[in-house]
């Protein structure tokens, strides 16, 4: 279908609901989430991301830990894209209802929207399990070759889900609600048949758009699909001046 048709659906709704996939993060310049990016991590460190990405590997070996973790996610983390602006651009005009996504680098906060829930946690809410208190990435990075608390000493615990952890079930029932509230849901840079795409169950509203690098069998259920580059499409589709526009930066 065309772009101007998912134009149609985004300038004419309200009550958005984006199911925001792993495309943007990779185009954004994240590594992690590239599908040949754990063979690179397994070469490099001997042991694949599961392993290393494990609760019970945090527990018993740290410093490797934080040493991955600032290496292959904080320093190679990527930023946002056109998808994340325009994403913001309609939470300002008060369309989008906010964000669900299983991805924990934090572009959309980035770029500026507010109601994002992050399923998988997030790479700048590391917490002291003592006290409580949030530390961004930048403090993980800056204090080597383990992060303590500043208030108490204890060692923080990374913000991103860990192998072997139960999922927040208070993130999982946000995103539920959130998707359920959803008068319009837009799965943008994912599947259908993808994990975060299956939240589609949710949803009881009634218009679904995909945009995707892909066609896949289950799309005939949208609405509407777009299949290419998920920031050109978005661009067309919910255009605006980017934010950096002002300074002559881009």
């Amino acid at each position: 279908m065309s772009v101007e048709y998912l134009k149609k659906i985004l300038t004419e709704n309200s009550g958005i609901v984006c199911l925001l996939g792993r495309a943007q993060a990779i185009a954004g310049g994240c590594d992690f989430y590239r599908e040949d990016y754990a063979y690179e991590i397994e070469t490099k460190y001997g042991r694949s991301p599961g392993e290393i990405f494990s609760s019970s590997f945090f527990r018993n070996r740290p410093k490797a830990f934080y040493e991955c973790y600032r290496e292959e996610l904080l320093k190679k983390r990527g930023g946002p894209d056109e998808c994340n602006y325009a994403l913001k651009r309609m939470e300002d005009d008060g369309r989008l209802l906010g964000i669900v996504t299983r991805g924990f680098f934090n572009h959309s906060r980035m770029a500026g929207c507010r109601n994002v829930v992050q399923m998988y946690g997030n790479i700048d809410a590391n917490t002291c399990p003592h006290c409580g208190r949030v530390y961004d990435g930048k403090y993980i990075l800056e204090h080597t070759p383990l992060p303590y608390c500043e208030n108490c000493g204890t060692l923080i615990y990374p913000g991103v889900a860990l192998q072997g952890e139960m999922l927040d079930n208070q993130q999982i029932t946000r995103a539920a609600d959130l998707i359920a509230r959803a008068k319009v849901l837009l799965v943008l840079g994912t599947g259908l048949t993808s994990n975060l795409g299956s939240l589609v169950r949710y949803f009881q509203g009634n218009l679904l758009a995909v945009v995707n690098s892909r066609e896949e069998l289950s799309d005939y259920k949208a609405d509407c699909f777009c299949e290419g580059n998920a920031a050109e499409i978005m661009a067309q589709a919910y255009p605006g001046n980017h934010p950096l526009d002002a300074e002559g930066s881009v």
